[in-house]
């Protein structure tokens, strides 16, 4: 049984298969890993259990750059955490250790010899007392709330649309579990979209539409897999005569512009601005574009 543990996030599946073979070429069953693709997911795990450490890519779908590290410090302050970027944003990755980061790597450049240092030495600083302190300190903070909104519609024959809740939301693991009254088919293909817990850079409010199959259907609740998902950010209109932003009752839609493909790699950012995995620094994007809202 592996006696310490590590929580590894990162969206960029090709480059986190690289850390990982690394990791455990050199910790083999010493050390278990945890996987997460999104900073929510990484928090609700740090929601329920300590780890020695934590390895995460700074640029994630719903986090970037030192966000990300914030967000993390807040949830786990006394669990030292090694900051994952790209070469090109090695600057970001400096800054990180200067705020709070044990450590940082590139994807690029890295060594397993060094990574394995570099490990051993963020797991022997965390004392034993800090993170029972810590484990306390999490259960008493503010908490995520496990019931979302879900709006849902079939992408085919028989149309269905509709609105539910959900308890199980899991993008690491593919799978939903929503509340439907509706007579869905195993195998029929549905997209639903929800309201994110978490804000990108802890302002902006994001949405995450995701498409799946159903696996079942039934008492009143449905269960389906995540094939691929898009977390959308929405810019709040300015209110009427206060020069501030905000919603109102029957104002016009916001716009929307797309954060993630697909894929799962970021595309957009906030407020128009090219945003994937290892590319932009803390909220300064290198080579960004404007995209036409949707």
């Amino acid at each position: 049984m592996s006696e310490r543990s590590v929580l590894f996030i990162s969206a960029d599946l090709a480059a986190a298969a690289k850390i990982e073979a690394a990791v455990r070429s050199v910790f083999a069953d010493e050390l278990e890993m945890v996987r997460a693709e999104a900073l929510f997911d990484g928090l609700r795990f740090l929601q329920e259990r300590t780890f020695d450490l934590i390895l995460s890519d700074l640029f994630l779908p719903d986090g970037q750059g030192l966000a990300t590290l914030r967000h993390l410090q807040q949830h786990a302050p006394n669990t030292a955490m090694i900051a994952l970027c790209h070469a090109q944003d090695r600057d970001t990755g400096i800054t990180a250790v200067r705020k709070g980061a044990f450590d940082f790597f590139c994807y690029e450049d890295f060594d397993s010899k060094t990574l394995r240092k570099s490990i051993e030495a963020a797991i022997n600083h965390a004392h034993i007392e800090a993170e029972q302190k810590a484990a306390a300190e999490r259960r008493n903070n503010a908490r995520f709330p496990c019931r979302l909104a879900v709006s849902y519609q079939t992408l085919e024959h028989p149309i269905l649309s509709g609105q539910g809740t959900s308890e199980t939301l899991n993008i690491s693991s593919k799978g939903l579990l929503f509340t439907s009254n509706e007579h869905f088919q195993p195998g029929q293909l549905v997209q639903v979209s929800l309201d994110w817990p978490a804000r990108l850079e802890n302002q902006i409010p994001l949405k995450l539409v995701a498409e799946g199959r159903i696996i079942r259907n039934a008492n009143g609740q449905t269960a389906m897999t995540i094939e691929k998902y898009e977390f959308r950010t929405r810019r709040i209109p300015k209110a009427a005569g206060t020069g501030e932003t905000g919603t109102s009752t029957g104002a016009q839609k916001a716009p929307q512009s797309t954060v993630t493909t697909n894929s799962n790699r970021p595309t957009e950012a906030a407020k128009g601005s090219i945003s994937r995995p290892g590319t932009a620094a803390g909220g300064q994007t290198k080579g960004a574009t404007e995209r036409r809202p949707v």
